[in-house]
């Protein structure tokens, strides 16, 4: 099946989800700050504003809500809409609503209970529990396992999930495989519920979670008549609708960031009506007898990915977005473009290591010539 048809499934399944009731919980910033700028930085891995220039008219508005360990924030144009700001803020309430069914560090959550239970029988999950896992499951099938939502297991063996990297024993690692493979995530989402395959797999929605929640929160908007708007989770996750005003194209600017060097720029990418994940090794890695060892992990083989410093996936959905940055990833750039060929609405830009050089190598991939700009010529020194 083609990602668009994956695209039109995840639109199919957004409208269920948005006619299901839908609990809240946790404070949201009642005071949202108004902000400007000529560009949004999407500075691995992270989106800052730039300070307004003098006279500025472009002026936008930004409310902002801490939920999964990171800042979610909808910016609007400023003035576009009377009542923007009220509608952004009850579209963010959803955010919390997932963070306690997929957080694995809740054990109230749909997640923990699936993790401690769903081996021995099956787990009633909700609604957007069971369609999130279901996507998972595809994206897993169309990249040939290069992502995997049971990958977890794998991150806790390397050491990355307590930020105390260590390479793990041979022995450690092959029982570690043996519970990674999201065909083992049986989900009936007519009866909506969850089962394992086998003991020990477990779910985590790192690399998934947060994209969804973006589309999620789009979904409110859009509900509630704001159809030109931006929003990030975790500030490396986007999702871009309608246009920047007092701008002479459409869409929306968005400036990625050197890998290595996050001041600087690698270039900028116009999205329009698009969503945009970007996955990288420039922050979280460790070295181990002289090689370098990152915290993106080949659900395949258990390794650390090499040579590969970040991966940025822009396609029509955040969820499938974040996905598909982890996946881009693991792949590499032959395979990411043999996967883009085959799915033409789906774009990437890849930043890898020049074998034998301290160089680095920029692919852009199905990216419209007037949809990026380049920045300085690449280096790693």
């Amino acid at each position: 099946m083609k990602l668009e048809q994956w695209e039109q499934r995840l639109g199919r399944w957004s409208q269920d989800v948005r006619e299901k009731p839908v609990t809240t919980s946790g404070p949201i910033d009642s005071s949202p700050p108004i902000r400007s700028s000529d560009e949004f930085e999407s500075v691995h891995p992270s989106i800052t504003i730039q300070t307004p220039s003098a006279g500025a008219t472009d002026w936008l508005d930004s409310i902002e809500q801490a939920a999964m360990a990171c800042e979610f924030e909808v910016l609007l144009n400023h003035d576009q809409y009377p009542h923007g700001l009220e509608v952004a803020r009850d579209a963010l309430r959803v955010v919390h609503s997932l963070e306690n069914e997929l957080s694995v560090y809740r054990p109230t959550s749909d997640f923990s209970m699936i993790n401690r239970v769903a081996h021995q029988r099956a787990v009633a999950a909700r609604f957007d529990v069971c369609q999130l896992l279901s996507v998972a499951r595809d994206v897993s099938l169309i990249t040939d396992r290069a992502f995997d939502i049971t990958a977890g297991v794998l991150s806790e063996v390397w050491g990355f999930s307590r930020r105390q990297g260590r390479k793990p024993s041979q022995e450690e690692l092959q029982t570690a495989l043996q519970c990674v493979n999201a065909e083992w995530v049986e989900v009936d989402t007519d009866a909506c519920t969850v089962k394992l395959a086998r003991p020990g797999v477990k779910l985590n929605p790192g690399g998934i979670g947060k994209g969804y929640a973006l589309d999620r929160v789009a979904d409110g908007l859009i509900d509630g008549g704001i159809q030109d708007f931006l929003l990030h989770g975790g500030r490396s996750s986007i999702v871009a609708r309608g246009r920047r005003l007092d701008r002479q194209a459409d869409g929306w600017w968005i400036a990625l960031a050197h890998p290595l060097r996050w001041e600087e720029k690698l270039g900028r990418i116009r999205l329009r009506n698009q969503a945009l994940g970007t996955s990288g090794a420039g922050k979280q890695f460790f070295h181990y007898q002289g090689v370098r060892y990152s915290h993106v992990i080949d659900p395949r083989s258990g390794w650390p990915v090499q040579g590969i410093l970040s991966a940025t996936a822009i396609c029509g959905s955040g969820t499938l977005a974040d996905a598909l940055a982890t996946a881009f990833m693991v792949m590499g750039v032959e395979a990411t473009r043999a996967f883009c060929a085959e799915h033409p609405s789906v774009s990437a830009i890849l930043v890898s290591v020049v074998e034998n050089s301290s160089r680095l190598q920029l692919d852009c991939i199905n990216v419209a010539e007037d949809a990026w700009q380049l920045g300085r010529e690449l280096s790693s020194s």
